[in-house]
Order: C-alpha cells, then structure tokens, then sequence
C-alpha cells in the first residue's frame, strides 16, 4: 500500500472548474513577490517581503526544499500565479493537518480560495485517507473566516491571546479555529448529492 507521502506525490497538479494548483517554482518568484510584498495582502499572514530576493529564497528554502502538499494557485483562463495553498503541521498518527493559503488582494471576492481549500479537502479525504483538516485565522480577518465556512469547515473555538501582532508588538492575536471531520465531509456530500452536485466537491482533483 503506497504512504501517505508517495499518494500525496502522486496530486501534486489539483484541477478546479477555474484553477491549477500546481508545484511553485522559480519562475513564480515575480508574481509571487507582486502579492508578498504589499503590506495589505499578507496582513494576517507574515511580514511583507522586501525584495524578490526574499521572495526567491521562501520559494527555495519552503515551496522547493520540501514541495509535497504545496500549492500554487494559478487561474486557468490566463495562466496567472495568484497564491498558494499549503498542508502543514501534518500528523500522520492522527490523520490530521492544517491548510493555510494566501491570495493577492486582486483576487479577493472570486471565489478562488474558497475553490482551492474545496480541492484541497477533498483530495485529503478522497484520496489521502485523512481524517481531519484545520485552518485558523486572526479575529480581525474575517474574510478568511468565511472561506473557511464556505468551504465546509466549522467553527470549533476562540484562542485570546495566541500571540503577538507581527506588526505591532502591543497588540494581542485572538486566533479562530475551524475544523472538518471525514465523517462531516460524508456528510456534506451525501447532502450535495443528494440536492445537486457541488462544482468543487466532485471530480476536483486529478493524477499528474
């Protein structure tokens, strides 16, 4: 039976009805500084990038040195980088990981991450045999809140005091956690099925 690592080696192209998730390369460094460097897109994210230098070495030292279930993020219709997706913090003893993302501020109000978690979900329990996905996001940022909720995922709790603002030193991060189970995602789907199909929930990821 293949590990989770050779089955996760084995989607690294995920295909939406408008997006490519797909390996970061190199090549990504521009675009990708195009979004990391603006202070209003990586808010709630990490500090903004400097130079694309820095850019260049993230992609390296992250997206090139350890690539398995990380994402870019590219629109089919033009073929443009826009953000990444990444599976982290994962546990195999407990079929359980995280999934960030990050999208240019462009972008926002599409539909877009909310289509690339939705792959992302279902490739973790369809194929990946994964028995729960968490995300979480800063209070202030509800936006990323509601692709959560969007995508399925539930509200699970509050965590006041978390950590320190990366920007301001005074101010105290109160953290939300979401969460999706194997067992709500069956769920989730027999409902869909059941009404009709969801456009991200079916058929949304393919072998590269």
């Amino acid at each position: 039976m293949a590990s989770f690592f050779e089955k996760l080696a084995e989607h690294r192209y995920l295909e939406t009805e408008r997006l490519c998730l797909r390996p970061v390369t190199l090549d990504d460094a521009k675009a990708m500084f195009d979004y990391a460097s603006d202070e209003e897109t990586v808010r709630y994210s990490f500090p903004a990038n400097q130079t694309i230098e820095e850019t260049r070495q993230v992609i390296a030292s992250v997206y090139l040195a350890s690539p398995l279930g990380r994402w870019g993020i590219v629109l089919k219709a033009t073929g443009d980088f826009i953000g990444t997706l990444d599976l982290h913090h994962i546990q195999l003893d407990l079929g359980r990981a995280e999934l960030g993302y990050c999208l240019h501020k462009h972008h926002w109000g599409r539909g877009y991450a909310t289509e690339a978690v939705k792959a992302v979900l279902v490739l973790c329990f369809e194929a990946l045999g994964m028995n729960c996905l968490i995300a979480k996001h800063d209070k202030d940022n509800p936006a990323s809140g509601r692709v959560m909720a969007k995508s399925g995922m539930c509200f699970s709790h509050e965590e006041p005091y978390a950590k320190r603002d990366h920007l301001d030193s005074n101010r105290f991060v109160t953290v939300l956690h979401y969460y999706l189970t194997k067992e709500d995602y069956d769920q989730q789907k027999s409902l869909a099925s059941a009404n009709k199909p969801d456009r991200y929930l079916n058929n949304s990821f393919k072998n590269s």
